[in-house]
């Protein structure tokens, strides 16, 4: 299984200090965990230079340097791909002609380098990347409400997105985290216990995983 990850899963986890708990989930099947250069840079690259973002970007750093989570290059014809999806995805939505950009370079990447692994597995924690690929009219209603606008949509626009990934399995932080504990691999940080659990699932959450409490509830009744 090859998974990709956005830059918004690395940082829930290496700030809630759970990252380790991925290393554990890589060397206990066969997993590969990549992201595509933008994220590296998003995530380490800028964040080393910044003091109170400079120790998640070490954690990150640390896991590069191992080897067990690999930085992968966009060979030239999925570049023109990485293009292609940021011109369908941030023309689709607009507030008075003005055309809202919804989803960054980190985020185009790894959607492009999911067609170059031959992938369908995406891990991100930010919400508005899946629901523009899983549910646009929700998110227009969303924006809508937000912004009190009314939001033209390219429905064509949102076609064309879906059919490029029309098998696209999306998990967040959370889920790693929960398989991890399933799989009793978070004995390294934290106690095998539904407190330690639910600790570590509202740690990611406030670290930015888009993940209700009710969810939360959701997976602490599925675990023994």
């Amino acid at each position: 299984m090859i998974a990709v990850f956005d830059t918004s899963s690395l940082i829930s986890m290496s700030q809630s200090c759970l990252i380790n708990s991925l290393k554990g989930l890589k060397e206990s099947g066969e997993n590969t965990f990549v992201i595509p250069e933008s994220v590296y840079g998003e995530v380490v690259e800028r964040p080393l230079k910044i003091k109170r973002f400079e120790l998640n970007a070490v954690r990150v750093q640390k896991a590069v340097d191992e080897g067990w989570l690999e930085v992968k290059e966009l060979n030239a014809p999925f570049r023109d791909i990485a293009n292609k999806i940021a011109d369908i995805a941030n023309n689709m939505f607009f507030i008075k002609g003005k055309r809202l950009k919804l989803i960054q370079a980190g985020e185009i990447e790894a959607l492009a380098l999911l067609k170059q692994l031959n992938s369908n597995l995406l891990i991100i924690d930010e919400r508005t990347t899946r629901a523009i690929i899983e549910n646009p009219m929700q998110l227009k209603r969303l924006i809508e409400r937000r912004r009190n606008k009314r939001v033209n949509f390219k429905e064509e626009n949102a076609a064309e997105l879906k059919e490029m990934f029309p098998d696209l399995d999306i998990a967040r932080s959370v889920d790693l985290i929960a398989l991890a504990f399933e799989r009793k691999l978070l004995g390294n940080e934290l106690p095998q216990s539904k407190q330690a659990l639910e600790a570590a699932l509202y740690a990611v959450k406030f670290a930015g995983c888009a993940v209700s409490g009710n969810e939360i509830e959701h997976f602490l009744g599925s675990k023994k």
